[in-house]
Formats: C-alpha cells, structure tokens, sequence
C-alpha cells in the first residue's frame, strides 16, 4: 500500500472493524521481515498480536520469497482443523491469485466464508470471483482523512508553540506551510484540501486587519463539527502520508487529494 499510495498499514485500525463484527479466534501475520522497512512494521503489529510468522528464505542460492507458499500450507491446515470447529469465517489479507484455490476449497468443501482485504489495483479477478467479499484499500477517504489529520495536527502543534497561557492562534499560511514543508506536499495542494475543510466546516477562518491594510487568516479546529460527522483524526503521526522517492526525471512524485 505505501508503494502504491504512499499510506502505511493502519493496522490497529483494521483488526478493530474486524473484531467489531467478528469474534477473532486468531490473528496471524506472514512476511519476510528480513526487509527493513517490514521490520519497522513488527512493532506495530505486535500492538495487536504476536503472532507473527517469519518466512525469510535463508538459502544463499534459491531466492524465492516463500510467504506466500507459508501463508497457503497453513490456511489448508486451519481449514481441515476448523472444520470440526466453530471458525466459520477466514478473513484473509492478499489480492494475490495464487490464492484463488484455497479460498474456493474453503468456500466449496468447508463451507467457510471467505473476506479478501486486498490493496485496490492489486486484486487478482480471479480471486475476487471465487471470494464472498472482497474490500479493496484504502478506502476513498483514506487518503482525505490523512490530509486532514494532517492539518488539525499541525494547527495544534502551532498553536502549543505560543505558550498555553496564550491566546493567539497560528496563521492559514504557517499551517499550509508546515503541512508542506513537512511532509514534502506541494502548498497548493494543501491549501485546497484546507479550503475544503473550512467549506465544509472542520477548520474555522478568522480574517483579522492589521496596520497598513494588512490583514491576516487565523485558523482553528472544530473537533465538534469532525466529530458530529463521524470522521475519526488519525493521532498516530508515523501513519501521515510520506512522499514517494523522485523519478527518473529527478521530480518528487506527489499524492495528491
């Protein structure tokens, strides 16, 4: 998912809408942690299990990543061993083709239902049509509420920088400028998702004058107005959109709204 949309894993989130509407037996994760960047992940992971099933392949001349051959021997075996149980739902988080058989034999000879999370553009057809429902990330809001918490965080974080005792409040410019400085996202960019938030009415603008003619923008956060919406701020700041590395052209690939 980072590659494709420069958003990392929320994974406490994920596992929370599970639990929501499922009883969790078991949680399990599979991957080649040999990789730094997967094994910056395993912290965050074991905030909600530790299980965690390593599939490096240590052969110095066969390279083959086996997680996925790991991942199908072990849903097999769950299966036979479910079926005397009362696990009646494999939710299963690949869009991986290869993957198709075992759903079917899940669905076909268990009687299981199947949920397939997948990353949206990487969702093999075939997959999709032997599973009993399929939910694609990230969601449409995704990447808007990474904007937006974004923003309400670096309001706050402006706004601590005067003194708790103090009045004042930070500029629409030092927030899309910090927003942008920051994380590498074009100002325009920012300053548009912001202007949507304040239409829409999750950011109060105050215009005040000064001297001279000139006039400043406040801005401050209305949680009230998020939260009458229903829309949940992200808070952990390591899950804030990072820009994708240059291409070829030595240009910095931005994600955009």
């Amino acid at each position: 998912m980072y590659k494709k949309f420069s958003l990392r894993p929320r994974i406490r989130e994920w596992r929370d809408g599970i639990a929501a509407d499922y009883d969790i037996k078991e949680l399990l994760f599979f991957g080649d942690f040999s990789n730094p960047g997967m094994r910056n992940e395993i912290p965050r992971i074991r905030e909600v299990t530790n299980l965690v099933i390593e599939t490096q392949n240590t052969s110095p001349h066969y390279k083959k990543d086996f997680t996925d051959f790991i991942m199908l021997d072990y849903i097999y075996q769950k299966a036979l061993v479910s079926a005397d149980n009362n696990v009646d739902t494999f939710i299963i988080f690949t869009g991986d083709g290869h993957f198709s058989s075992v759903v079917k034999f899940l669905a076909d000879r268990c009687g299981k239902k199947v949920i397939i999370y997948a990353v949206k553009e990487g969702l093999s057809g075939m997959l999709k049509n032997v599973a009993s429902k399929c939910i694609e990330l990230p969601g449409e809001e995704e990447p808007e509420r990474t904007y937006y918490s974004m923003i309400a965080y670096h309001v706050n974080e402006l706004k601590k920088s005067f003194g708790e005792d103090s009045d004042k409040a930070p500029t629409f410019t030092s927030v899309i400028n910090a927003v942008s400085d920051i994380y590498g996202i074009e100002r325009e960019t920012v300053k548009d998702v912001a202007n949507i938030m304040a239409d829409r009415g999750y950011l109060r603008i105050i215009i005040r004058r000064l001297g001279s003619g000139r006039r400043i923008s406040t801005v401050s956060v209305n949680y009230d107005k998020l939260n009458r919406d229903n829309i949940r701020l992200i808070t952990d700041t390591s899950l804030f959109i990072i820009p994708q590395k240059s291409d070829k052209t030595g240009q910095k690939q931005i994600v955009k709204k």
